[in-house]
């Protein structure tokens, strides 16, 4: 009896013993004012081997990892629009290490270096002046745009992109202003991204989605921003280009053909709605609305075969789906019921 209670003491004392080997590190990452930066990546890299780990913060802006061992890394935060922290850490053993992080922006860590006398403040410079004020716009509307709260974000990239324009014609150094450049070419990808998704009027945004996509003829997401313009502008032409140039990056769209299958319903017109929504199914099987919208577009046909055949499909894919109920009922009707 003694040899098994020992031997079912053993694995507790093991686990005791491994879990002092090591030690773990914990915190969060704020800006100045104390809001979370959610999505701020900490790298972690051992000094002495070739050894290094990213890790992301949550919605709080925290983060944790364990399992590390006693020794010494460097600690690099970085995040959208805020200046790069770094410093050497070490890892104790067998117990947390809480490391709190404040970002600044470039403007803060400029103000602090002045404050502080690490630095003089610099010349009275126009061009300067507004530079910075229009990066830190563009910082401010960057959440924004990462969370697609895109009218929101609209007003903020707007000014950033208004200001930076002024300040390049301002500007007196031209390193200043070939570093600004760039900046520009963001702001106005992010821009018309932002009109053609959110705007009152998405087709303002197709001026700077097309000096992006020149810039970037495989940018996705300024293609899909080309093909709310195009719908905005009731361009199909333009927007079936779009639609084919994306789909040659991606791959056919059951989702799409699906949506062209719905304006076209819902314009009268349902011979070609069952064509994309045929094209749907042979993209994807398995995609239960078109088959449930197939059998509306047969039954309107009086193809009551048709009908029985997609309103089943329809079942075997998605019983629970928002149509269930409305299929269940259709094919309890006589006229439906004994088609074999």
């Amino acid at each position: 009896m003694r040899s098994l209670v020992l031997a079912l003491t053993l694995p507790a004392v093991c686990l005791c013993l491994q879990a002092d080997t090591t030690g773990r590190i914990s915190g969060n990452v704020v800006s100045k004012d104390g809001k979370p930066l959610p999505g701020s990546k900490i790298n972690l890299k051992r000094l002495d081997i070739n050894w290094s780990k990213d890790l992301i913060a949550d919605k709080g802006g925290k983060f944790m990892q364990v399992g590390l061992e006693p020794k010494e890394f460097t600690m690099t935060v970085t995040a959208e629009g805020y200046v790069t922290y770094s410093e050497t850490i070490k890892i104790p053993l067998g117990e947390v290490l809480v490391k709190n992080i404040t970002l600044l922006t470039p403007t803060e860590t400029r103000a602090q270096n002045v404050a502080s006398g690490k630095v003089q403040a610099p010349p009275d410079d126009p061009g300067a002046t507004l530079n910075v004020e229009g990066r830190d716009v563009f910082n401010q509307a960057i959440p924004l745009y990462n969370e697609g709260k895109f009218a929101q974000a609209i007003p903020l990239v707007e000014k950033a992109y208004k200001t930076l324009l002024e300040a390049k014609g301002k500007l007196k150094d031209e390193k200043d202003i070939a570093e600004l450049t760039p900046e520009l070419q963001k702001i106005e990808r992010v821009l018309g991204i932002c009109l053609s998704q959110g705007g009152v009027k998405k087709e303002e945004g197709e001026p700077y989605l097309l000096k992006a996509l020149e810039r970037n003829p495989k940018d996705e997401r300024v293609i899909a921003g080309l093909i709310e313009t195009s719908k905005a502008k009731a361009d199909k032409v333009a927007e079936e280009k779009y639609a084919g140039m994306l789909e040659a990056l991606q791959g056919p769209n059951p989702s799409t053909s699906y949506n062209k299958g719905v304006e076209a319903f819902n314009a009268g017109h349902p011979k070609e709605a069952k064509t994309h929504w045929l094209k749907t199914l042979e993209i994807s099987p398995t995609f239960a609305d078109a088959h449930y919208m197939l059998a509306m577009v047969e039954f309107g046909e009086n193809n009551l075969k048709g009908t029985k055949q997609h309103l089943q499909k329809y079942l075997e894919i998605a019983p629970a789906g928002k149509n269930a109920e409305t299929a269940k009922e259709m094919l309890k009707d006589p006229s439906l019921k004994n088609i074999k």
